[in-house]
């Protein structure tokens, strides 16, 4: 019951949040000004969010797990209110909207450290890897409907609207997580001291490194998501029906991949399979190197969408079983703050090489950026110890 209500209220916020940011980029592009707004805002949010990470992982780590998914999904609930209100408005509404969008980012960043933390404490063992499986099916199921309702029961007029709906579903999905049976552990009194906390997280490398590459898919897919347009464009000029194509291949790839590997894998069998998985990620993509042609990047693509959610699926399920309760707030904010520097980094020197080498093939960056990946999986796995990452009572 815990599985299927959690299920659904993840699914109605995802459904509401992936409308909400459908329509927001496509409304600030087409009004007066809104496309700066909109650029300056996705490139300062991204800064904003290294230095926000460890704060959200403490403050994650600090109160019921539960209580903040609620207020990550109500505090998103009332800005889509306000950002609806200020829509009918022309004086507010680029600005309402470019508050909203930089709230999305604040917001999926806690609630998703919020929703592992959550998941890992109301789950035994032998559960997380099933529920993770779900959480990554329920992710590529609801892009798929959001895209359904954006094709054929969303129009332009109805966006004022659409966003008011969904600041309601936020509502019901904050109503459910509220069902869900919850009794808060006992956090020992070192994890509320910041400085012992990341002081025992450094300590343990291994999984410093093991965040590292159990991630690079995701800083990967959004140096891809810069690259496929900018490639089927001005190398393969293709239309951007191609790009939709791509998007379908990767989701059932992902849906799938995640699924699949939720049924059996353990903690123990984590590690081999991120290995596996990530092996096979990287021959797909260097295939993509050698041949950038649609066919090509179309197959090999729904297939690196499947083991990079079957990596995201093994890493939680991992590193759930051997970081203790009271911390993995506060680590998965370090994980996310190397992350989003990663991502800052990466798309900076990707920006340099599209200007500076106009109709190349890019995608050999993103193969180097999955091999550094790769390189710190190995050296996790050399250095990997058995004991259980917690702070003393």
């Amino acid at each position: 019951m815990k599985l299927l209500i959690l299920f659904f209220a993840n699914f109605i916020a995802s459904i509401a949040m992936g409308i909400s940011l459908t329509i927001v980029p496509w409304e600030l592009a087409q009004t007066s000004g809104g496309a700066k707004f909109l650029a300056f805002t996705a490139t300062w949010s991204t800064a904003v969010l290294i230095f926000v990470s460890p704060i959200a992982g403490r403050l994650v780590d600090s109160i019921s797990r539960r209580y903040s998914l609620i207020l990550c999904v109500v505090i998103m609930a009332v800005v889509l209110q306000l950002a609806a209100i200020a829509y009918g408005s022309q004086v507010f509404k680029v600005i309402s909207l470019s508050i909203f969008y930089f709230c999305s980012q604040i917001f999926f960043l806690f609630f998703y450290n919020a929703l592992s933390a959550f998941i890992q404490e109301i789950f035994n063992d032998t559960e997380r890897g099933k529920v993770n499986g779900w959480m990554q099916a329920e992710m590529q199921a609801a892009t798929f409907v959001v895209g359904l309702l954006m094709i054929y029961l969303v129009n332009e007029r109805d966006f004022q609207l659409a966003l008011m709906i969904n600041g309601g579903l936020l509502v019901i999905a904050a109503i459910l997580l509220r069902l869900i049976p919850y009794t808060q552990k006992k956090r020992p009194g070192r994890a509320k001291i910041s400085k012992d906390v990341y002081r025992v997280i450094f300590s343990r490398i291994d999984l410093i490194l093991l965040g590292i590459g159990g991630n690079i898919t995701f800083v990967c897919v959004m140096m891809l998501n810069i690259i496929h347009p900018v490639y089927f464009n001005n190398v393969l000029n293709l239309e951007i029906a191609a790009l939709a194509q791509l998007s379908i291949s990767f989701g059932i790839g992902a849906g799938l991949g995640g699924f699949f590997i939720g049924r059996f894998v353990s903690d123990t069998s984590a590690l081999p399979i991120i290995k596996i998985c990530l092996l096979v990620y990287s021959g797909s993509l260097l295939t993509i190197c050698l041949n950038p042609q649609l066919v090509t990047i179309l197959v090999m693509y729904g297939v690196m969408g499947a083991t990079g959610s079957a990596i995201r699926v093994a890493y939680n399920t991992y590193v759930m079983s051997v970081i203790d309760t009271s911390i993995f707030g506060s680590y998965l904010g370090v994980i996310s703050t190397l992350t989003y520097i990663q991502r800052t980094i990466f798309g900076l020197m990707l920006g340099l090489i599209i200007s500076a080498f106009p109709n190349s093939n890019y995608y050999w960056f993103a193969f180097a950026i999955i091999s550094f990946g790769a390189l710190c999986i190995l050296i996790a796995s050399v250095t990997t110890s058995e004991q259980k990452l917690k702070m003393e009572y």
